[in-house]
């Protein structure tokens, strides 16, 4: 009896919808289809008056841009050939630089240009007129290039330039800690130039070339020592500072000869392009235009001064630096201080009195004590 109840089965009735209940769900479903409609137009009008307003937008733009070329046309009355040549006259005006020495000042610097342009030339005239003592590192140098100074790692002597430019790090050190200690003045006298001939060629042959390039640009003029690194490549590649941004900042580029004029190119500068080669004195400092003086100027405060016999009594410092100079286009003033400043700079490397008449004033034999009388005259 227990079993046959539990396999009972028992019938539960379920009514369908009626007609009205399904005509309920149908205008709900009718209703959510109309709002999501409504949503869908809403969304699409707010896109397409993003489209409509990108355009204008652009459009704007656009007429702005053809404006500013329309008002470049010749109009109220101004004819074509007058507009062009006001044109012109504006382009061809340059203001160059022409006291290289102050400008420079607070960065080190780099020399840039092919072989022939002078950059040892215009490095040494750097030097004599910043002053102090000059050192050079040099790998190909003869033995008459950077007379009366300091030359290490001709020969290619890679390890002298290594272990010069570790004790150049020891040196900025103590600069450094000299100057914490007792104050700017104290630095006074101190001061030191660096010349680096193909520096970029140092970067994969002398170990200690980056950290000495990295310490000199963050800290070398604080410590009275301005470096002058010379090359012939203009990539930044090449100098081992590609992606330090702030040791290129550090530098200053005086780019000559047709570095120059490549460089003018990529300002899309043809004023500067044709004022570049007009004068083998123009060159660019950075971005702007800068006119050195002129080659015989430099030339004649790093050359060995030759001199012809001269009577003893008839020597004075005007006319021996005439005699020594020569020079037509330059001021016998300007022979004087370039010869007072050589003199200066080769006594504060340390080189003897003998070693500068001799060498220097070419006065030697019969001729020394003239040489004497005036190296004690341009002191004075």
């Amino acid at each position: 009896m227990e079993n046959n109840r539990l396999r009972r089965i028992e019938w539960v009735d379920l009514k369908l919808p009626s007609l009205k209940d399904f005509d309920r769900f149908f205008g709900w479903a009718v209703g959510r289809v109309c709002f999501s409609v409504w949503l869908f137009g809403l969304n699409t009008v707010r896109i397409s008056c993003k489209v409509v307003i990108a355009v204008v937008d652009q459009t704007e733009k656009g007429t702005y841009r053809l404006l500013e070329i329309y008002e470049q046309l010749p109009h109220m009355g101004i004819t074509e050939a007058k507009y062009i040549d006001a044109s012109v006259v504006e382009v061809g005006e340059v203001t160059p630089i022409t006291d290289i020495i102050t400008a420079i000042e607070g960065k080190q610097l780099m020399i840039i240009g092919e072989m022939g342009t002078g950059k040892s030339t215009i490095a040494q005239y750097l030097a004599y007129t910043v002053g102090g003592r000059v050192k050079v590192y040099e790998c190909e140098g003869t033995p008459d290039d950077w007379a009366g100074l300091e030359v290490i790692g001709k020969g290619e002597d890679w390890e002298s330039i290594n272990q010069g430019m570790l004790a150049d790090l020891e040196d900025l050190s103590s600069q450094m800690q000299l100057r914490n200690e007792k104050g700017e003045a104290a630095l006074s006298g101190t001061e030191k130039v660096i010349i680096c001939e193909e520096y970029p060629e140092l970067v994969s042959k002398v170990e200690a070339s980056g950290e000495w390039l990295e310490r000199h640009a963050r800290r070398g003029r604080k410590a009275r020592r301005f470096t002058v690194l010379l090359s012939q490549y203009d990539r930044v590649a090449a100098w081992g500072i590609e992606g330090k941004a702030d040791l290129a900042d550090a530098f200053y580029r005086l780019r000559l000869g047709k570095k120059a004029v490549a460089h003018a190119k990529s300002l899309k500068r043809d004023d500067l392009i044709e004022w570049l080669k007009l004068d083998r004195s123009h060159c660019l400092l950075d971005d702007e235009p800068c006119k050195l003086p002129a080659y015989r100027e430099m030339k004649s405060v790093t050359q060995r001064l030759l001199m012809p016999p001269v009577d003893q009594k008839s020597v004075t410092p005007e006319t021996t630096a005439q005699q020594a100079f020569q020079l037509q286009d330059s001021p016998p003033n300007q022979d004087l201080e370039a010869l007072k400043k050589a003199v200066k700079a080769c006594a504060e490397a340390g080189l003897s009195d003998s070693k500068i008449i001799k060498d220097i004033l070419g006065c030697s034999g019969n001729r020394y004590q003239s040489g004497k009388q005036l190296l004690e005259q341009l002191r004075e």
